[in-house]
């Protein structure tokens, strides 16, 4: 059997490239790469470690880190006071305090069977350090009304001290606010009536503040002169004006900042830094 030229050559050109010596693969090639590294996750010992931070009425955080907890201040559990500053004083404690404790008959006056008592002006600050992503939502009683330039907000604040903060008044106007005062707002102020319960809150997302009210959106922005420099912050209230109110509820959820929970967690914060050698 005589083989074509064709076929002849074919055959020589299989041989030298079956008796060619294997060539490792170099670093470049795209098979040799290292995976992506993929999101920090949580272990179940750290998440157990973070909620212990806390005294919510109920807890939860996912192993990507986004934390939420709910107080039910109603409930007149005092220890739900201690993740906040100032602490609220109790019940019976000094007269004159802008954050205490509902005292005896006063929840009767707007139909709530306790919470925490809002007066004058003041701020009231959650402990925990939030990622530029939570949503806070919250129930208010007036005790007594108000007028147009009172100001109670639900109030996200960054920076050293919390100096650069953005509010919700009573979710139906957004507001800048230095220290305890309003410094420019967008939308209407809202009004204030005696025993109407008002849901409210904010939802900072994607780099913008919604103030929301009955759980839907009243007024968003994302105006570097609201959020200048927006970094990691803590949520909390603040107030002025003729006030006198009580909050029965909060929740908070969001993705908590884990160099702030690391500081009071030794071994994660061990991982967390061997996770970004890599």
């Amino acid at each position: 059997m005589t083989l074509h030229r064709r076929d002849y050559f074919c055959c020589i050109s299989l041989l030298v490239l079956l008796m060619m010596p294997r060539v490792p693969l170099s670093a470049d090639d795209p098979l040799d790469l290292p995976a992506p590294k993929g999101p920090f996750v949580l272990l179940a010992e750290e998440r157990s470690r973070i909620l212990e931070l806390f005294q919510a009425t109920s807890e939860s955080i996912s192993p990507q880190g986004t934390l939420q907890l709910i107080y039910n201040f109603a409930s007149k559990d005092e220890g739900l006071g201690e993740d906040w500053s100032p602490i609220p004083t109790g019940q019976y404690g000094r007269i004159g305090q802008p954050v205490r404790w509902i005292r005896g008959a006063e929840g009767g006056v707007v139909g709530v069977p306790g919470g925490i008592y809002f007066a004058d002006k003041g701020q009231w600050i959650h402990s925990a350090v939030w990622q530029q992503e939570v949503k806070m939502d919250a129930t208010y009683y007036s005790f007594c009304g108000g007028s147009v330039g009172d100001l109670f907000a639900a109030v996200y604040g960054w920076t050293k001290g919390l100096r650069r903060r953005v509010g919700s008044n009573l979710g139906s106007q957004l507001m800048r606010i230095a220290g305890i005062k309003p410094a420019g707002g967008i939308g209407k102020p809202p009004e204030i009536i005696f025993r109407e319960p008002v849901h409210f809150g904010f939802d900072l997302k994607g780099g913008t503040f919604h103030a929301q009210r009955g759980g839907r959106t009243v007024v968003e922005t994302g105006s570097n002169k609201f959020l200048k420099k927006l970094d990691s912050g803590q949520a909390g209230f603040v107030w002025n004006g003729n006030i006198r109110c009580c909050v029965t509820k909060v929740k908070l959820r969001g993705k908590i900042d884990l160099d702030w929970a690391a500081k009071s967690i030794p071994d994660l914060k061990k991982r967390l830094a061997e996770y970004r050698k890599k």
